[in-house]
C-alpha cells in the first residue's frame, strides 16, 4: 500500500509537495478533511483554499465539521456506546468535545488524518484554489454554497438549511 501511495503521489503532486511549506503529514491531514468536507472533485480545490486560508490567518479556526465528527465517533466507538456512528450529525454540545481533532476549539490541523483521502483531495490540498470565500455549506441535495462574509454565510444557512 505504501508503494502504491508513493507512486500515485509522485506522479500527481511531487512538485507541489516539494515547494510546500507544509509537511507530508499536514498535507495528507488537510486532504483527509477536504475529502470529508466536499462532495465532488470540482469543489475540492475551493474548499481546500478556504481551509488553508483559515489555518494561515490569525484568529481563525478551521471549523470543519468532519474533524469534530471524527473526534465524537472515535470517543463513542472507543467507549462502545450503542449505535456508534462515524459521521454523526453534530449537536452544539458535541462541538465542545475536548479533543485535538476538534477544529472548533483548536487553531491547528488535527494531529493525523481523519479519513483516507482520494487523489483528488490530495491534489486539492497541494494545489488549493484561491478565492474570496471564507465559508461554505452543502444544502440537503448536496450542492455547495460559498460565502465571502459571515453575513452571506448566515443567509446561506437560513436559506438552504432552514436554521
Amino acid at each position: 500500500m505504501s508503494d502504491t501511495f508513493n507512486e500515485k503521489i509522485e506522479g500527481a503532486t511531487s512538485e507541489g509537495i516539494e515547494e510546500s511549506i507544509y509537511s507530508m503529514n499536514q498535507i495528507i491531514t488537510m486532504a483527509s478533511i477536504v475529502e470529508r468536507e466536499s462532495r465532488i472533485n470540482t469543489e475540492r480545490p475551493v474548499v481546500s483554499g478556504i481551509l488553508w486560508k483559515r489555518l494561515e490567518t490569525d484568529g481563525w479556526l478551521l471549523q470543519a465539521d468532519a474533524t469534530v465528527q471524527y473526534a465524537v465517533a472515535s470517543e463513542n466507538c472507543k467507549l462502545k456506546i450503542e449505535n456508534c456512528q462515524w459521521w454523526p450529525i453534530l449537536t452544539r454540545e458535541e462541538l465542545e468535545i475536548d479533543s485535538p481533532y476538534n477544529s472548533y476549539k483548536f487553531s491547528s490541523l488535527p494531529p493525523a488524518p481523519i479519513a483516507s483521502p482520494g487523489l483528488a483531495s490530495i491534489k486539492a490540498a497541494v494545489f488549493p484554489e484561491e478565492s474570496s470565500y471564507w465559508f461554505y455549506i452543502h444544502d440537503p441535495e448536496g450542492e455547495i454554497h460559498y460565502a465571502a462574509t459571515i453575513t452571506e454565510h448566515n443567509l446561506n444557512v437560513r436559506k438552504y438549511l432552514g436554521k
